[in-house]
């Protein structure tokens, strides 16, 4: 399971749960490319348990193209094709 956090600013973060605990995190930038795709860089990895982490060096480049979205959902395709669900949920409401 994972999450998507995307920034006005133009910053970008994507937070996957691997196993028991031990997180994947990435952040990067995007950019609008066309009228509904982006250009992503993700830059800035890490693995994290808890409140460690140890840094990861990789850089990423792909396309994200927006297939459908509203108030509940989008659906994009991204890195390799991937298809992607995402559901739209309110940060401000987390404790």
């Amino acid at each position: 399971m994972g999450m998507q956090i995307v920034k006005p600013n133009g910053q970008l973060k994507f937070l996957v749960e691997i196993f028991f605990g031990i997180r994947f995190s990435m952040t990067g930038k995007y950019e609008k490319s066309g009228s509904n795709t982006y250009n992503v860089i993700m830059d800035d990895g890490a693995f994290v348990a808890g409140v460690y982490g140890i840094p990861v060096e990789m850089e990423s480049k792909f396309t994200i193209e927006i297939l459908y979205t509203d108030d509940k959902i989008r659906i994009s395709r991204g890195y390799n094709k991937i298809l992607f669900i995402h559901v739209r949920v309110d940060g401000s409401k987390k404790k």
